[in-house]
């Protein structure tokens, strides 16, 4: 199992919300950049970047700014928010991202997907089930759809995609721990790689992840605020 340090990026700095709400949560650093390289001189050995601005609000103020992180790590990076159209998946992956994420656009318009995996090649996407409540939520965590996680991913389960990013939005950014069962059950029926983040708080954590079959976890907040070190999450992971 990967261990992936997370780097939001809102109004141009790298944060921490809680459930994605804006106001919540907090500036981890003025400098993403610099964020992103600290990661990957810990030993990372992939990198999730998600840009919080363009997700809730449709605004690409830090497109530059991850194109500049992307320019300057030689690691991997999964880069997703606010990714709305072909153009946006191109621009990203010409960037050096080695995986885009697509989650609004997925379910608000699937042909997107369809299209980005002709062109670009499925193995370059990876589709987001953020969830809340047994639901989808879209537009920036902020719109339910009737539809659970699992009846989401069948549409795209033979796609050949890199993976599904399961996010338990109820937990994200609350160290309040693991929702196990609805992992297992999701990587229980699922053939493509899922990759889980949220409410991971301690090593305990990432052990129970493993043992439930998710190939990657984000991890975000458990770093920043100390819980554990990338090294040591990375030996239970079993992710030398």
């Amino acid at each position: 199992m990967k261990v992936i340090p997370s780097v939001d990026l809102k109004d141009g700095k790298c944060v921490k919300l809680v459930q994605g709400k804006p106001g919540s949560g907090r500036v981890i650093s003025e400098d993403p950049v610099e964020a992103a390289l600290y990661w990957q001189r810990e030993g990372a050995e992939l990198l999730h970047i998600i840009d919080l601005d363009a997700a809730i609000y449709g605004s690409l103020r830090n497109r530059e700014t991850i194109k500049r992180i992307l320019g300057e790590l030689s690691i991997p990076v999964e880069v997703g928010g606010g990714v709305r159209s072909l153009q946006d998946v191109e621009e990203l992956l010409k960037a050096g991202a080695s995986w885009v994420i697509l989650g609004t656009a997925a379910f608000k318009n699937p042909n997107l997907v369809l299209e980005a995996a002709e062109k670009f090649g499925p193995e370059k996407l990876i589709v987001a089930l953020d969830s809340a409540k047994g639901k989808i939520l879209v537009e920036g965590w902020k719109t339910p759809l009737e539809v659970s996680p699992w009846k989401a991913a069948e549409a795209f389960e033979n796609l050949g995609i890199h993976a599904f990013l399961y996010t338990d939005v109820e937990v994200e950014g609350t160290l309040e721990g693991v929702k196990l069962e609805r992992v297992k059950q999701l990587a229980g029926r699922l053939k493509t790689r899922l990759i889980y983040a949220g409410g991971v708080a301690s090593l305990g954590d990432l052990e129970k992840l493993k043992r439930a079959g998710v190939m990657g976890v984000v991890v975000g907040r458990a770093l920043y605020d100390g819980r554990f070190t990338l090294n040591e999450a990375k030996k239970v992971a079993g992710d030398p």
